[in-house]
């Protein structure tokens, strides 16, 4: 109903003498929440059909990664992007018989039950420190964006071969954005957030490029293209000596 709303306001309302739609910023801001509706969808179909694989399709390993590293990244992106889409609406979309306040408000508690963001993140860190949970989940997420991932159904057969250059060229990327991955992975626990984000936006992004292969859709390999460009966040990390700087003095003014 949400993205039936954003087409039609689109559409029907104007700004600057011209409908919304055809306002360039307007269209980048549709194409980029459709783009992150379609990852999390296609990122929490991928997780069922992992914790329901037999095992020697997918290590248990991979599913207790995986199921805390899509629900954290699911709820944080849920809630930025109907924030988003909200403003899409202008006053209208604060008003609560547009029922968009009502779906942001339900979205909000998300990333808040069956275990906060820390709280999953700190479990995410446990699992992946178990035997070969590191090497296994990444390698996961490598073979589902080159399109070695069975569990859907994809025969990860190319038919054009513009559409297969492009696609390689993502999955490339992403191999160089799971190899910082790694590299994080050994670094302080106070990167923990940060890489639960980082594994999530990568799961999402190799379920688009594998949804790509399939179809061979050049809008499903466009909405691969924009994720790579704007859904996968930075890594890089906080220094310890900020951090505790800042706790410290926060903590101080508390106890004045």
């Amino acid at each position: 109903k949400q993205r039936y709303q954003r087409r039609v306001r689109a559409k029907t309302r104007s700004a600057f003498g011209h409908p919304l739609m055809e306002l360039p910023l307007h269209r980048t801001t549709l194409a980029r929440l459709e783009t992150a509706s379609r990852a999390l969808v296609l990122q929490s179909a991928d997780l069922s059909l992992v914790l329901n694989a037999k095992e020697e399709s997918v290590s248990h390993n991979v599913g207790r990664v995986l199921s805390t590293v899509v629900k954290i990244h699911t709820a944080q992106v849920a809630v930025t992007t109907i924030r988003e889409a909200l403003e899409c609406f202008g006053g209208a979309g604060y008003m609560e018989d547009t029922h968009i306040p009502v779906i942001l408000r339900d979205a909000c508690v998300l990333p808040i039950w069956e275990g906060t963001t820390d709280v999953l993140t700190s479990e995410m860190m446990r699992a992946l420190s178990v035997g070969s949970a590191r090497k296994e989940i990444l390698q996961y997420v490598r073979d589902l964006a080159h399109g070695k991932c069975q569990l859907g159904g994809y025969d990860g057969t190319p038919h054009d071969s513009t559409l297969d250059t492009q696609l390689q060229g993502l999955s490339e990327h992403l191999d160089i954005y799971l190899s910082q991955l790694e590299l994080s992975l050994e670094e302080t626990p106070h990167m923990g957030r940060s890489v639960a984000l980082g594994l999530g936006s990568a799961h999402a992004a190799a379920s688009l490029i594998s949804l790509a292969r399939s179809t061979q859709h050049s809008s499903d390999v466009s909405a691969a293209n924009i994720w790579m460009k704007t859904g996968l966040p930075s890594l890089a990390g906080l220094d310890t000596t900020d951090i505790n700087e800042v706790t410290t003095s926060f903590s101080n003014n508390l106890m004045r």
